[in-house]
């Protein structure tokens, strides 16, 4: 998504505007920079996190943080953060229903679809949501 909106000329879609750079903004990009993980920094300045098991716990926190507050307005993650933590989203894109469990792939439950998309647009948070379900036409039809 990036790459797509340099090549448009439209970043500034993901990034916070100015009255955003706060110093809480500022001690969150610090915060960040300690990692040292060029691609969380990289992201955040971007307006993007991303979030899943191969990253700290430290490093997955302060994702969490920067878009509860609204510091990143895209944030990729894993199936399991949609389960385990409630971070309500505007709108939420499931990328492919298989997941890796136990040794092997399966195919994500419908219930499971529906309590990921059951992140967006909640009541106490915004007034709509919308959720986007990219799988293949074989999926859909099983």
């Amino acid at each position: 998504m990036i790459v797509i909106a340099q090549l448009k000329n439209q970043t500034e879609t993901f990034k916070k505007r100015d009255e955003f750079r706060t110093s809480q903004y500022a001690s969150m990009l610090k915060e960040i920079s300690k990692t040292k993980n060029a691609d969380l920094i990289y992201l955040f300045d971007n307006g993007f996190g991303m979030h899943n098991a191969g990253m700290s716990r430290k490093e997955r926190n302060l994702m969490e943080s920067a878009f509860t507050k609204g510091f990143i307005t895209v944030l990729c993650s894993t199936a399991t953060l949609a389960w385990g933590v409630n971070l309500p989203a505007h709108h939420v894109v499931i990328k492919g229903t298989d997941i890796y469990t136990d040794g092997k792939t399966k195919d994500l439950g419908v219930l499971d679809i529906q309590q990921i998309f059951g992140r967006a647009g909640r009541p106490q948070f915004d007034t709509s949501g919308d959720a986007t379900l990219i799988t293949s036409l074989s999926k859909l039809e099983n």
